[in-house]
This record gives C-alpha cells, structure tokens and sequence, in this order.
C-alpha cells in the first residue's frame, strides 16, 4: 500500500478491501486532511481505478477527462472523502471477473468495510457511469446500512432480460464487443502472450456470429439464452437483475437515477429524493 500527502489531502493506494470469501478488492482513497470524521463516496469500475473516467470533464475543456486525484481533490477539498475501488478480476484487484455477478455481494461488503475505517463517519454514498451505475444498484439492492445516498448516471435496471443484457429477450450485441475489449485487457491475457495474441487476432463479425447462435462463453452461457430463467432472477447473484420495487424500500436518504431512457432503467421512472 501506497500512502502520499498532498496539501489538504491525504491519498492511500492499493489498500486491499477484503470480500467475504476472502477476496481483496484494491482501492484508492483520498482522505480530507483534518482531524473531523468524513462521510465517503466510492466508485467501483472494472475499467482501472487509476485511470480517467470518460464521464469526468469540463465546460471549459470537454475533450479532457480530469484524473481520479482531480475529482477526488474536489470533494475532499469540502470535507468529504473519496475511495475508488477495481472490481473483482480486475487491475489490482484480486478474484475471477464475471461481468455483473459479484458486484452486489462485493458492492455490500465494500461499503460495510469503507464505512468503518478510521477517520470517517460511517455514511457512503456511490456514484459513477455506466457499469459504475450498474455497480450502485447491484450493491443498494443488497441493502448495505451504512449506504445512504448514490446517484447512478446511465445505468442500474430493473431487468436484465428486458433492458439491459438482452433487450426484451434478445442478446445485445455491444455485449459481444464489449466482452471481447475487456478479454483483451484482462489480467489473463496480460499473463498469456498466447491468449492474448488470440484475442487481438479475434474478429468482431465472427464473434458476434457465435455471440447470437449461442457460442460465446459469456456470463457463463447463461445470459445469452433466450429463455428467462434462474439467471436472472436468483437471489445470488441475480437477485439485483430483477430489482422491481425493491429499491424503494430501501432507507436511502437520496437516491437518483439519470438516464434518458429511464423507463428501461426503472419501470416506475426517477426514484423521488426523500
């Protein structure tokens, strides 16, 4: 683990969180410099906690994402601390990566953890684009008790099945590609010039040929079959898949879905702040 000070500031990195099967999850964390508890806000992507978020820019240079450290700065800066954390198999962070599978169950146990860590309040919130929206929702349907607050920006369904994999029943081929992208820059093929090398030589058309006949070994064959079935709807993992109302239950003091296709997202549309 890594610690650095910056006025104002203090950065912890590669802090491993533990799971509850004993899997540590690397995680960044940017701490106000003072000695008051802080409340935190964690991101968790499979896409590199040390990298930019595409999400992350500004009026003034829109071409430009700013780094972790510089949104981060921005909180910490009133009081308020900032953790980003890779997802299971993914960069630093120790397990198999399974797209979706784990990130309720690890999304749970990364709060409860974060939330008890020395100079903090014990109040997360959890924000972030895309599948760091996914990432809000899978854990928030967990119920977590310290999470008191995300917003998720285009992401996060009530139906997997309907919207989200597979749209009203069939396979969405940007999960091929994105698939075949996130291979490429997988832990597995970093170690395996050989997979690697197959995987670079691998052409889209083919795979989505495979992808839609059934082939792809993707969410482990399960997600790419037309038929509903346990995948999408048990209790672990699936149980966030098929969220329904279950959200509204939840004792969340803020709680904001952003997505222009909301409907998809949640049926009942923006979920009110309470």
């Amino acid at each position: 683990m890594e610690q650095q000070v910056q006025v104002g500031m203090q950065i912890e990195r590669d802090v491993m969180i533990p799971m509850r099967d004993g899997s540590l999850m690397a995680t960044d964390i940017y701490r106000p410099d003072n000695a008051g508890a802080a409340p935190l806000l964690l991101e968790r992507t499979p896409y590199g906690k040390h990298l930019p978020s595409r999400s992350e820019i500004t009026a003034a240079d829109p071409s430009k994402a700013l780094s972790r450290t510089d949104v981060a700065a921005r909180f910490v800066a009133r009081g308020i601390a900032v953790a980003y954390q890779d997802t299971r198999g993914r960069y630093n962070s120790e397990g198999v990566f399974a797209k979706y599978l784990a990130d309720g169950a690890d999304g749970f146990d990364a709060v409860q953890a974060l939330a008890g860590l020395p100079g903090l309040d014990g109040r997360v919130g959890m924000f972030g684009l895309s599948y760091s929206a996914h990432s809000q929702v899978a854990a928030a349907s967990m119920g977590p008790p310290a999470l008191r607050a995300f917003i998720a920006d285009s992401g996060g369904f009530s139906s997997a099945h309907r919207s989200g994999v597979r749209q009203g029943g069939a396979f969405e081929l940007k999960q091929a590609t994105w698939a075949l992208k996130q291979a490429r820059l997988s832990p597995e093929a970093a170690a395996d010039p050989l997979l690697k090398a197959a995987l670079e030589a691998e052409g889209m058309c083919a795979l989505g040929s495979r992808a839609c006949h059934g082939g792809l070994a993707y969410h482990q064959c399960e997600s790419i079959r037309p038929t509903r079935n346990i995948f999408w709807t048990n209790g672990r993992p699936g149980r966030w898949m098929m969220l329904g109302s279950s959200l509204a239950s939840m004792p969340l003091d803020i709680m904001i879905n952003s997505h222009a296709w909301r409907r998809s997202i949640c049926p009942a549309g923006m979920i009110p702040i309470r």
